[in-house]
């Protein structure tokens, strides 16, 4: 089989033909359509996910048809169409026993990290991460589910958004324009926050109630603005060297009450919190961190209803994966870049 692989930190992946693998007791082997990127792909890349070993075929957003089964594995059959789950996990710890599996300290791995992923014609998956998409789902499209939409999906869950609340989502790169839609399938109003005006074009056309540029307006004022008050939820999904500015910003626009939620992160950085703000304010600080195999089934609903539409920057064949990974380092493009 093709693969594109890592073999060296911070430089480009090398196309290898591999032997194809033989999936096991309770495994599948996938016919890969499609890989989701994101700016955890770049992390890996560069060497700071300390346990990513090389070499490694990468890729954790991914999806495809079902080409071979092994023993041991019930209802799935060969020329299902389907995403896998990123996490592989031993379903009985505290974590696992309580639908937080994605915090699992036994894990034997993530696919794209500790596990070989998706940049690659055929995978080897266990069965339990394999969730089957409707086949009028276009399948390359199916790879974002697990990722671009269920991450930001679990975020709102854990910030608590509820019917009729204000939710100020500031970035509308890959994650931000599918959480604007799941804004909206809860029922809350969604303000889009971020500093390109195509994107906030995007984030219109899906149905924003009200986009700031914060290049050319002070959010925090424009937010208090709009909503006489304050968002009742933040939540922040940028990248970069911007991201404790921004989360100043996204603290300070919520109201008495609001939960400040953290989706996007870069290591080492730092976010400096007035506790008396905290007390005064009433302010909860909320980490969030992938998704689990719920969110999963429930993003796969609302995609199969046409609730949410994934929303698709640029394809490029496996072959280009460095060339789609510069572009996803320049930020360009409105939504998520797909690999095919």
């Amino acid at each position: 089989m093709k693969a594109m692989v890592l073999e060296t930190f911070r430089q480009p992946m090398m196309p290898r033909e591999l032997d194809t693998p033989r999936p096991g007791s309770g495994e599948l082997l996938l016919d890969v359509r499609g890989n989701g990127l994101c700016g955890t792909d770049l992390k890996v890349h560069d060497g700071d996910v300390a346990s990513v070993r090389l070499p490694r075929i990468p890729g954790h957003e991914f999806a495809g048809v079902v080409a071979e089964v092994g023993p041991d594995v019930e209802g799935v059959r060969v020329g299902d169409q389907g995403v896998v789950h990123i996490y592989r996990t031993c379903g009985h710890c505290h974590y696992c026993i309580t639908a937080r599996e994605n915090m699992c300290p036994n894990s034997p791995g993530r696919y794209g990290f500790e596990i070989d992923g998706g940049f690659s014609d055929l995978c080897k998956v266990s069965a339990g991460n394999f969730y089957r998409v409707a086949p009028h789902v276009p399948v390359e499209e199916a790879a974002i589910l697990s990722g671009s939409i269920s991450t930001p999906y679990h975020a709102l869950r854990r910030g608590r958004v509820g019917l009729g609340e204000t939710v100020a989502l500031f970035g509308m790169g890959g994650l931000g324009l599918h959480a604007l839609q799941l804004v909206g399938a809860l029922g809350a109003r969604a303000i889009a926050i971020d500093i390109n005006e195509a994107k906030l074009e995007r984030a219109r056309a899906l149905g924003a109630d009200e986009t700031i540029n914060s290049r050319s307006e002070d959010p925090v004022e424009a937010i208090r603005r709009v909503t006489d008050g304050g968002a009742d939820v933040s939540v922040e999904l940028i990248g970069g060297a911007a991201i404790p500015e921004v989360l100043g910003q996204a603290m300070n626009a919520l109201r008495i009450g609001g939960r400040l939620v953290i989706v996007g992160y870069d290591y080492g950085q730092r976010f400096p919190i007035d506790p008396s703000s905290m007390v005064y304010r009433w302010i909860e600080v909320i980490g969030t961190r992938s998704s689990t195999r719920a969110d999963l089934r429930n993003i796969i609903s609302l995609v199969e209803s046409g609730r949410v539409r994934p929303v698709i920057s640029t394809r490029f064949p496996l072959t280009e994966a460095n060339a789609a990974f510069e572009q996803l380092r320049r930020s360009e493009g409105v939504g998520r870049i797909l690999m095919v």
